[in-house]
């Protein structure tokens, strides 16, 4: 009896240390890590950050112990093996689109969206130095790529037709080459020496050192989007679309998607890889230079076997678009994410998903704000509505609204209902509490373009391409028959009056209309002259009497008198830049005393409205500013935008 007892509890030892060695691990392992309070670095009058914003580059460090994430809010470290959060540098310099590190680690080179190159010391996390190229045209100083040559005191990075060198340690810089003009697809090799790029259906790979052309490749058909050279710097390969109908090119037929392998030695074709059904993004190989990972259009990514040039593994847990795939320096590991900003780690020998990271997921295609200005519900990307403490950043609750992109949020007037539209083409009302559908709209005519709520009474505004719908709420039916108001636009500008009594809309060139909420009765017709309000933002002051509209191409604010359809005056901000500079998004504080406005290229604008003067200007702190709300006591302003939403003391703001 005593040996059956022992004998029992030994293999259920043996059974408990085999659940413990190989499932746990797998249950921890693929556990998604989100980080619901990245309440990290924040800048000077900033309460709160809701979101890491969406994900613009990443990187493994040398050493494979950390990965970093840039984002619109800043560049994230990662721990490779737990996926916490270590460290954020969160910058108000403009977005990092591309990042490189030193061979040892301690150097992180940057490129933002104006044309400076940024180095960061990665023990201090402090910006140390900023390269500015002084003697090249204005329009070739947005790099593409950068890279640390191995001596890791230069860096090495091109513009639209030169390659230029920077001393990391004195910042000197000069031109080596300037013979590169219509070169694209740019490529490095890891220790930045040997450089693969290409016009048409040409590849240069170049020394860029010794500035001696290696080897040049003439191709039949044209680089799509992508190149990558191999570590021992004897590889590239070279992503391609191919159109055609039998015998004939360019007529209707098939595409085909191919990736060929080239010897650099040689010049001469190695291997042509085909498997991917769509435009093939992102190329890398691993350290070793046996395996090429490739991410596509099509969702996948697909590992291959360089020497035999067949297909090992094809990954197929991304719901979107491959954006880019990065190697672990040991080569176990691939790091990939894709258009919706979803990361995803793989087991390069099994082609196993590890872990994913939704930090950096769109999660806030649009906001509205409780009338309280506690709470914030927002709509993302992947059809889920999320609520957020204000003042912490914590998500409160989520929960799936739709099948597609939620394009529209918005608060009723008692804080007890969240209305949301998508472009799944359906209109929900549901609970703040339970958050549970209370009802919906039937699908108005046309393509849905806006919504918003009566900020006084339980009313639901929704503007079409054919027509305005408003709706009582409770109980949900049409108040009266759809506004007749066609519109060709992309966007159409809608909003209400303070006071509930106006519906004000655009959709045509130079027009806003606006209609009596009461009747739907057309009260007036301004004619915008010198303005094209394509964008969905117009704004009103308080009182009514001032309309600001957008003027896309001038990048600037038109103010209109409601009364007489006069234009009163044009604002500008100096700061912004002129080919990115558009303004997209505008709102006036509920005093009425100022005028804030955010553009595309992260610069939110602050203007005194009494007199017009600019009062503040920043910039950086996120990519894009698509959306602007103030609470009603006019303390608190929210700017979002490319994923992330920013909470502001608006006090601090204009006192800067």
């Amino acid at each position: 009896m005593r040996i059956k007892l022992l004998l029992t509890l030994l293999v259920f030892c043996i059974i408990s240390i085999f659940l413990v060695i190989h499932i746990v691990p797998k249950i921890v392992n693929t556990d998604t890590f989100t980080l619901e309070t990245p309440q990290t670095n924040l800048p000077k009058g900033l309460k709160s950050r809701i979101g890491k914003g969406m994900i613009h580059d990443v990187a493994y460090l040398p050493d494979g112990t950390q990965f970093a994430v840039a984002s619109a809010t800043g560049i994230w470290f990662y721990d490779a093996n737990t996926y916490e959060e270590k460290a954020l540098i969160a910058t108000d310099k403009p977005a990092v689109k591309m990042m490189a590190f030193s061979a040892d680690g301690k150097k992180l080179a940057t490129i933002g969206e104006n044309k400076a190159i940024l180095i960061w010391d990665t023990e201090t996390l402090k910006h140390k130095t900023t390269f500015i190229s002084d003697s090249a045209p204005h329009s070739e100083l947005y790099f593409d790529y950068i890279s640390f040559i191995n001596d890791w005191q230069t860096l090495v990075s091109n513009g639209s037709s030169d390659i230029q060198f920077w001393n990391v340690t004195t910042g000197t810089h000069h031109v080596e080459l300037d013979r590169l003009h219509g070169y694209s697809n740019f490529a490095f090799s890891p220790d930045g020496r040997i450089m693969a790029t290409n016009r048409g259906n040409v590849i240069l790979v170049r020394d860029v050192v010794e500035d001696k052309l290696l080897q040049k490749i003439e191709m039949i058909s044209h680089v799509d989007k992508c190149l990558a050279l191999s570590s021992d710097g004897r590889t590239v390969a070279s992503g391609h679309h191919h159109y055609t109908s039998g015998k004939h090119h360019y007529t209707s037929g098939k595409h085909h998607y191919t990736i060929d392998l080239w010897d650099i030695e040689t010049g001469k074709h190695k291997k042509t890889l085909k498997g991917h059904k769509k435009s093939i993004e992102s190329l890398a190989f691993s350290p070793d230079g046996k395996t090429l990972a490739s991410g596509s259009l099509d969702n996948t990514i697909i590992l291959w076997d360089v020497a035999k040039g067949k297909r090992k593994k094809t990954l197929k847990k991304h719901a979107n678009e491959i954006r880019k795939v990065v190697f672990s320096p040991d080569g176990k590991t691939l790091l990939s994410y894709d258009r919706s900003t979803i990361l995803k780690l793989w087991e390069v020998e099994t082609g196993k998903l590890i872990h994913n990271i939704n930090d950096h997921a769109n999660i806030a295609t649009s906001i509205s704000l409780s009338p309280d200005g506690l709470t914030l519900v927002s709509g993302s990307q992947n059809g889920y509505i999320h609520i957020w403490d204000v003042a912490t950043g914590k998500k409160k609750k989520t929960f799936k609204a739709h099948n597609n992109s939620v394009t529209s949020v918005s608060y009723s007037p008692d804080g007890l209902t969240i209305a949301s539209a998508s472009w799944d083409k359906t209109i929900h009302l549901w609970d703040v509490s339970t958050s549970k559908r209370k009802n919906s709209l039937k699908k108005p005519s046309g393509n849905m373009r806006n919504m918003v709520f009566s900020p006084v009474d339980p009313l639901l505004v929704v503007a079409t391409d054919k027509s305005i719908h408003v709706w009582d709420v409770d109980p949900l039916q049409l108040k009266y028959a759809p506004i007749e108001h066609k519109s060709n636009a992309i966007y159409q500008g809608l909003l209400l009056s303070a006071d509930g009594k106006s519906i004000v809309s655009t959709g045509e060139a130079q027009t806003v209309k606006i209609w009596n909420v009461a009747k739907g009765n057309l009260r007036k017709t301004l004619k915008l002259k010198n303005t094209y309000p394509l964008t969905k933002d117009i704004a009103l002051n308080p009182d009514g009497k001032i309309l600001v509209s957008i003027n896309i191409f001038e990048n600037t604010l038109h103010l209109w008198n409601v009364m007489t359809g006069e234009y009163k005056n044009s604002l500008k901000d100096i700061h912004i830049l002129n080919w990115f500079g558009i303004y997209l998004s505008c709102e006036f504080s509920p005093d009425g005393k100022y005028l804030v406005a955010g553009s595309y290229d992260a610069t939110l604008s602050l203007w005194d409205a009494t007199t017009n003067k600019l009062v503040n200007s920043l910039k950086g702190f996120t990519h894009t500013i698509r959306d602007i709300a103030f609470s009603k006591d006019g303390k608190t302003l929210l700017t979002s935008g490319d994923g992330a939403v920013l909470v502001w003391d608006f006090a601090t703001l204009i006192n800067r």
